[in-house]
């Protein structure tokens, strides 16, 4: 089923908050599925009866333009559901989870005859079938080891740094969420093999403020995979250029020195190995909304999504990221608000952080009105999908 544009721009309009965070299988570290919340402008879970939207009958459609596979956890009032669930076009791969336990009788009912699946919330614990969702952070190692014994299939929530990471891997669990992939692992650091140095040091040679258009054409042309990757992103769809473009040179000549060496850099980070491809996601998301945040921070635009893609850098190579941009021949204005969050593109960057993130008390110390970081962040995680399919098409 197509999109309607339509559908995505009532979401977009919505009046509080949609947060969407990645749920891992533990075993491959690929995303099984998306976790979507709707929640109020201060956070908070909405009442159970609330209006319900006018996308809700497009929801099923909206969650394949905004995530990168199909199945998805909605959290969402009871009302909500009700209305996704009598409408048409429903599809398997969505499930259900109640805001308030346990659901009434009729509604159980209801649910057991559609493709939809029942998640009920009680605490600390979601029952969704035979998967149970906990809090690692509040259970005692004693609670833990009874509830891996109680549920054949668990998913630890508020997995949000390394020490929780290798605390599950020794678990019996079968899904990770939380902010971890976005974390510098200093257990997992191992020498960067040599395509990911080579990448590396083209990195550093597409900042030098200095390099020449020909001198940056010759350092994309000096990997194959990489000169062949950008002329094929530039000739998609994507960019919807008149003509075809040849060559590395008549693409800096086509879009830019400027634009040629972001879309240069995004690729080298790209193909850099050994991290879920989630991390790459992020990286491209952060990129978009620090971009389209520069609007309203009066600022340049390539600097801002430069800020935000290089932000990941940390967690693509599992080093500190002071220690990161000392190492690349960065201005002094992308290196503090990559450090510190100086200037207008760090205030940018920690609010693209603090989105992601969920932490709704620091979003609001923002100057941009909530409303407005929400729809942006909706526009940034549809754009790094259309990306990233072409990336990988």
């Amino acid at each position: 089923m197509a999109q309607d544009p339509a559908s995505f721009e009532q979401l977009k309009s919505f009046t509080g908050l949609i947060h969407r965070q990645p749920m891992f299988s533990k075993q491959s570290m690929e995303v099984e599925r998306y976790h979507l919340s709707f929640l109020n402008l201060n956070g908070e879970l909405l009442d159970n009866d609330s209006e319900v939207p006018s996308f809700i009958c497009d929801l099923p459609d909206i969650v394949t333009t905004l995530n990168h596979q199909p199945s998805a956890l909605l959290s969402m009032p009871d009302s909500w559901q009700e209305a996704l669930i009598s409408s048409s076009g429903l599809t398997p791969y969505l499930s259900l989870e109640s805001y308030h336990a346990p659901l009434h009788t009729q509604y159980q009912q209801q649910l057991a005859s559609r493709p939809f699946q029942l998640n009920q919330t009680m605490d600390t614990k979601t029952i969704l079938l035979d998967l149970a969702r906990i809090n690692i952070d509040e259970l005692s190692e004693q609670q833990l080891q009874d509830w891996l014994m109680q549920h054949h299939m668990i998913c630890a929530m508020n997995v949000n740094n390394a020490q929780l990471y290798h605390q599950c891997k020794n678990l019996s669990l079968t899904l990770l969420q939380g902010d971890f992939y976005t974390q510098p692992d200093p257990d997992e650091h191992q020498q960067i093999s040599p395509a990911t140095q080579t990448l590396m040091n083209i990195l550093v040679m597409l900042q030098d403020p200095d390099i020449e258009a020909d001198d940056l054409a010759q350092a994309i042309n000096k990997d194959i995979s990489l000169s062949y990757k950008l002329l094929k992103l530039i000739n998609s769809a994507f960019f919807g250029l008149p003509k075809q473009v040849e060559t590395t040179s008549q693409a800096v000549v086509m879009l830019g020195f400027k634009k040629i060496k972001i879309w240069a850099s995004l690729l080298c980070l790209s193909d850099m190995d050994d991290k879920p491809n989630e991390v790459r996601i992020a990286a491209m998301t952060r990129a978009r909304m620090c971009e389209l945040l520069a609007k309203y921070y009066k600022g340049q635009s390539e600097l801002f999504f430069t800020v935000g893609l290089f932000s990941a850098l940390d967690a693509l190579l599992d080093k500190p990221i002071e220690k990161i941009v000392n190492e690349l021949p960065l201005s002094n204005e992308v290196k503090s608000a990559l450090v510190s969050f100086d200037g207008t593109a760090g205030s940018a960057l920690k609010d693209t952080l603090n989105y992601e993130h969920g932490d709704w008390l620091k979003v609001s110390d923002s100057p941009i009105p909530k409303q407005i970081l929400s729809r942006l962040y909706l526009e940034s995680i549809q754009w790094s999908k259309q990306l990233d399919s072409q990336l990988h098409h």
